[in-house]
């Protein structure tokens, strides 16, 4: 298990008890950001940690992602490590939960001409990351900080030809073209209208922009949001940390 978190001084937030339903993003939040989105570093304690968790609150766990699902299931070199886990992928726009992935409703996907438009900025930055998933875009500009206006400039030029249905999003050195109906908010109050959510109390914690709905929405429902930068110190170790200490007082409540 994680050592005690990085700063024993810092007031973390109170751990949440057998009724609450978690949602979790994953880069910023589980793990520390990379150069690369898949060059990011999986802790070797951290999916039996999460599973143990899951099966306390009887499955009320959820990772809630920008990733698309085969980039969640590729990280740490493709071992798989949130197999077991319910996934709300692409901000949203798909859920698996143990079992089939299926999309929310019906999200437009990115025209053909802006992939092949978001493929000529990456080969003109080679040092840039084009992210093609499969209801959205992302350029990636943590190694080409030269390009991030024009990678911007990029994706708001398609907003007006989607017609209203997308929207451009800032993050961490990149910036994303996604449907606007995909958003972490309303995947976290699809997810609490049935079981094994229903009833319990939300919590999500992220790091980003792209976080914020989600903690309006935990908030909305009487839950919690917590912001990483906030309410963490900034470290994913101390999210890891307060995660183990929660699956410890779980473990003691069974017990």
């Amino acid at each position: 298990m994680t050592a005690m978190h990085t700063n024993p001084t810092l007031p973390l937030p109170p751990l949440p008890g057998p009724d609450a339903a978690l949602f979790l993003d994953i880069d910023g939040t589980l793990l520390d950001l990379a150069r690369r989105p898949e060059l990011v570093v999986v802790p070797a304690e951290l999916p039996g940690l999460l599973r143990q968790i899951s099966a306390s609150l009887d499955g009320a766990l959820a990772l809630v992602t920008g990733r698309d699902l085969p980039s969640v299931d590729g990280i740490g070199q493709g071992s798989r490590p949130f197999d077991g886990l319910s996934v709300a992928a692409e901000h949203g726009a798909l859920i698996r939960q143990v079992g089939d992935a299926a999309p929310v409703g019906s999200l437009p996907e990115p025209l053909p001409a802006w992939r092949q438009a978001a493929d000529d900025f990456g080969a003109r930055h080679e040092k840039a990351v084009v992210e093609q998933k499969r209801f959205g875009i992302v350029l990636h500009v943590r190694e080409a900080p030269e390009a991030a206006d024009e990678a911007r400039a990029l994706i708001e030029s398609f907003i007006p030809e989607g017609q209203g249905h997308f929207r451009a999003v800032p993050a961490h050195a990149a910036v994303e073209l996604r449907p606007v109906m995909a958003d972490k908010g309303r995947v976290l109050l699809r997810l609490m209208e049935g079981a094994p959510f229903a009833g319990r109390q939300p919590v999500f914690i992220g790091d980003d922009v792209t976080d914020e709905d989600g903690m309006a929405a935990a908030r909305s429902l009487g839950g919690f949001g917590y912001h990483v930068g906030r309410d963490f110190g900034g470290e994913t170790a101390n999210v890891r940390a307060w995660l183990a200490e929660m699956a410890k007082r779980l473990t003691q409540r069974v017990a």
